[in-house]
């Protein structure tokens, strides 16, 4: 991967980080309104509630997730380590590169793995 690509990619990882933030940051004041405006007293049973605060609390752990994904991948951009895979130590494809950003592991290794998982979890039982 080229100098130029690298440096285009940094900076989609971090536009896309930054828009992480300001959608979180948003969202946040969004909740705050609904939560000072009148509740409707048909939904007051706090069903609502509690939906709106696992929905909050199960995007806010994916974005932390997305945002950890790209700070690591900006940290081998500069380290010069991006695009090698952490297991057979091969470039990863560009294509793949391009479609997940900040994948560790090449397109083989990756299915290599996941094969292992399923394998390594229990079969059901009746």
């Amino acid at each position: 991967m080229s100098d130029q690509d690298l440096q285009a990619l940094r900076a989609e990882l971090q536009r896309r980080r930054r828009t992480i933030l300001e959608t979180t940051r948003r969202a946040d004041a969004e909740l705050d309104a609904l939560r000072s405006a009148e509740r409707d007293p048909e939904f007051e049973e706090g069903a609502q509630t509690e939906h709106e605060a696992y929905t909050l609390a199960r995007l806010t752990e994916n974005q932390r997730r997305e945002i950890s994904q790209i700070d690591a991948a900006i940290a081998r951009v500069d380290a010069g380590e991006y695009g090698v895979c952490r297991d057979c130590e091969q470039e990863i494809d560009p294509r793949r590169l391009a479609a997940l950003p900040y994948a560790l592991l090449c397109t083989e290794c990756a299915q290599r793995r996941e094969r292992g998982s399923l394998l390594a979890q229990e079969p059901p039982t009746l």
